[in-house]
């Protein structure tokens, strides 16, 4: 059966002021100093419960009302961490557990887990290791867009000057310094007062307490993980999937991509695709770059091992970043943070014609009590928001998000689907729809004046930009697609437009 995708070309935004190193050392280092920090054996542990999954006599689900903290208590969120009980997780499950992901395989038994058999954490994996050799087979990197790695420091790195002069939607479109963003890109949700919600950098031991918020609301969350934090807290992890959410990839290391090899980059990504595997038997066929850092090159590495690139959304002068994770070295307070999010809410209802993908985190206790305490209850109290995985706010069904399941699913059998993204002025990237781009037709509104697309291949300079391009952001894109399944389809139509 063939779809029909309607999607648009992505815009360049005004160039960012967000400029961030990656520091995964400091990553390691601040979830070293936490008091309830897990060692590496610590993904030894096999998770807790017998035959059947055991839930937490706390919660009990259904929803209603959630109380919260009043606002005048957020000065006591600091940045040290303060001393608090250990929550645990609202569910636990045995292995041979049935996951809720249809044509997933029963849950592994994590106590197989040998950490000598990973990386070490926090650290850019080895090349040289039977596993990267593979993956490194498995994909062509013979059309790879040829932009140099940047340096550490992004745009603040006078170094990367011309990486930020090319960073446009015509040269290599590097989203850290400009917004750049692709239309294989998932940054928004298409439906209006739909938020996708993330959270990054986990899980950590305040994970459960969110998760317990979550389950006690039957709502879901899309948790972007660290490698390294799956292989020490891999209960976290399948209860996580167990209960519905969404996992995706977020590196093995939390560094910045794009100044990586490309080798390090396949290594990164693999190592956490494959200890979420063996922890859960299904591997995430989504990834977001840590600190956003992707260019055509990152993308390009990103889409031929079949994972969709996933940011946050940007809209006009509004990036919907929490910067929560800012909290712990006091370059923000939690009142800065709550106001900013507000900000974000203002803007979805009030001028935001879809739905909205926000950067959140559950890596810090300061985060994840400025969610659990004021943030989550004032958006559920409300009732005006929609919280949904990010997956479900795009109408992807929970085997469409995992590479073993997606290529079983029904629904690339079902009926045409049309979908209009990133028509609106300010908005860039594209709210995915599955579907496989064989023939890309350019139209542009009549009143925007006339589109300028080219067929632009990447250059002996580096240079790389969409296969069709217009003027303004109120020009889209109509797909043509053949009938298989979300993942190729994402990999072709993206993998289109960076050739």
């Amino acid at each position: 059966m063939k779809w029909l995708v309607l999607a648009s070309l992505a815009t360049t935004l005004a160039q960012a002021q967000i400029q961030r190193v990656a520091p995964h050392a400091d990553l390691a280092k601040r979830q070293a100093a936490s008091p309830s920090s897990t060692s590496h054996a610590a993904a030894t542990r096999t998770a807790t419960g017998a035959a059947t999954a055991t839930r937490s006599p706390a919660h009990t689900g259904g929803g209603g009302a959630v109380p919260s903290s009043p606002l005048a208590s957020l000065t006591k969120i600091g940045t040290a961490t303060t001393a608090e009980a250990t929550q645990p997780l609202p569910t636990t499950f045995a292995a041979g557990a049935t996951p809720p992901v249809k044509g997933a395989p029963p849950l592994p038994a994590i106590n197989q887990l040998n950490p000598a058999h990973y990386p070490p954490l926090d650290r850019i994996p080895p090349l040289d290791s039977p596993e990267v050799k593979q993956w490194l087979s498995e994909i062509d990197l013979s059309n790879i867009p040829s932009v140099n790695p940047t340096a550490i420091g992004g745009c603040a790195n006078a170094t990367n000057a011309q990486a930020i002069k090319d960073g446009g939607a015509d040269g290599n479109c590097w989203w850290t310094c400009g917004g750049c963003s692709r239309a294989s890109d998932i940054t928004y949700c298409p439906n209006k007062n739909d938020w996708g919600a993330s959270f990054d950098d986990g899980p950590s031991p305040y994970t459960p307490r969110l998760l317990n918020l979550l389950e006690s609301q039957n709502l879901k969350s899309t948790f972007f993980i660290v490698g390294s934090r799956a292989l020490s807290r891999p209960e976290m992890v399948q209860a996580e999937y167990m209960l519905g959410h969404q996992l995706s990839i977020h590196t093995w290391s939390h560094s910045s991509l794009t100044t990586l090899s490309n080798e390090e980059i396949v290594a990164e990504l693999g190592w956490t695709k494959k200890v979420i595997h063996d922890i859960t038997g299904v591997s995430p066929n989504t990834m977001r770059p840590p600190f956003g850092d992707i260019d055509d090159r990152v993308r390009y590495i990103a889409l031929q091992m079949g994972l969709r690139p996933v940011i946050w959304t940007q809209y006009q002068d509004q990036v919907f970043d929490t910067r929560d994770w800012q909290i712990g070295g006091g370059v923000v307070n939690a009142t800065g943070v709550y106001n900013t999010f507000n900000n974000f809410l203002t803007h979805a209802v009030q001028n935001l014609p879809n739905g909205f993908i926000v950067l959140a985190h559950d890596l810090y206790q300061q985060s994840v009590d400025l969610a659990v305490d004021y943030i989550l209850p004032g958006v559920i109290n409300a009732g005006q928001l929609k919280i949904k995985t990010i997956g479900a706010c795009l109408g992807e069904s929970p085997e469409q998000l995992y590479i073993e399941t997606a290529s079983n699913s029904s629904s690339a059998d079902s009926d045409p689907l049309l979908q209009t993204t990133s028509t609106f002025v300010g908005a860039t990237g594209t709210g995915f729809v599955p579907g496989i781009a064989l023939e890309a037709q350019q139209t542009s509104s009549p009143a925007s004046g006339s589109s300028k697309g080219k067929n632009l291949e990447a250059s002996k300079s580096g240079s790389s930009a969409n296969a069709q391009q217009t003027g303004n952001t109120s020009g889209a894109m109509a797909v043509k697609a053949g009938g298989a399944g979300g993942l190729f389809a994402a990999t072709m139509l993206a993998l289109a437009y960076l050739l």
